[in-house]
């Protein structure tokens, strides 16, 4: 199967199945509200998780719809006693549009990288000494991993966010093993013919031993069992070290996407 078709550079396929992914991920722990300038999405139930309560999709025509749009966004997550912590344009809104007006109510831009796979790989060699093992069947060992890469200010919610999307059915995630002790989780989220690698780490005692290889050769090779048309991820700009990694397992970039968030809500 050939995806070099879907992958152009700068072009809305990967961006878009992105952010489709995103939405739909959003959806199984936030209630979605459509505004007039986006959509919202807010969880009282896990409030102390930033990464839950977003405004996206967004789309102004104006400096003056900018500012409306932070009001009506603050109030909807007030009334809940929520707090917007991230903001998404939609997939042709410049970013210069809105920056300014965020950038003054507190946010700051968090440039990402969008990458997807351009071909399917040669076959990755197995280092050996790891086990991948579904999380459904492993719910403590993923928790202890999830938790590891909570902040402190998420705390026990964040896994709680974690453990409840487990059971979505196009959820498919794993726990990577070394003996008895996990070091890693990844997922691999379906959405129609996207294949959308979300949250893959590794703990810090295992990384640079091939812990991460063998969570993207195990993910890659159920995405292609699978017969998706896009396997896709999206990387933070700065980090390079992830961008080099996944560039080896065969990911390519394509475009980049503009998120803003509130500062001290780092995700």
């Amino acid at each position: 199967m050939d995806l070099s078709l879907n992958i152009v550079e700068g072009g809305p396929n990967v961006r878009g199945s992105i952010l489709r992914t995103n939405q739909a991920f959003l959806e199984l722990v936030s209630e979605k509200t459509t505004l007039d300038y986006g959509i919202a999405f807010a969880s009282p139930q896990f409030s102390t998780v930033s990464e839950c309560n977003q405004f996206r999709e967004v789309w102004v025509d104006s400096a003056d719809e900018a500012a409306k749009a932070i009001e009506q966004a603050d109030a909807h997550f007030a009334e809940s006693g929520l707090t917007c912590n991230r903001w998404a344009p939609a997939e042709d809104q410049k970013p210069e549009t809105i920056e300014p007006a965020l950038l003054a109510a507190g946010f700051r831009r968090d440039d990402r990288v969008a990458m997807a796979l351009d071909g399917w790989p040669a076959s990755m060699e197995s280092p050996g000494q790891y086990r991948v093992l579904p999380a459904r069947a492993m719910r403590a060992a993923f928790a202890e991993v999830c938790g590891q890469r909570a902040t402190d200010a998420e705390g026990d919610a964040r896994v709680e966010v974690d453990n409840e999307r487990l059971d979505d059915h196009r959820l498919d995630a794993f726990v990577l093993m070394d003996g008895k002790k996990p070091v890693g989780v990844c997922s691999l989220f379906q959405v129609g013919d996207i294949g959308r690698i979300i949250d893959l780490y590794v703990v810090e005692s295992a990384r640079r031993q091939k812990a991460g290889t063998e969570m993207a050769r195990h993910i890659i090779a159920l995405a292609r069992r699978l017969t998706v048309s896009v396997v896709c991820l999206e990387v933070r700009e700065t980090n390079e070290q992830a961008i080099a990694f996944v560039k080896q397992c065969g990911f390519v970039e394509a475009g980049r996407l503009v998120e803003f968030v509130r500062d001290n809500h780092n995700q």
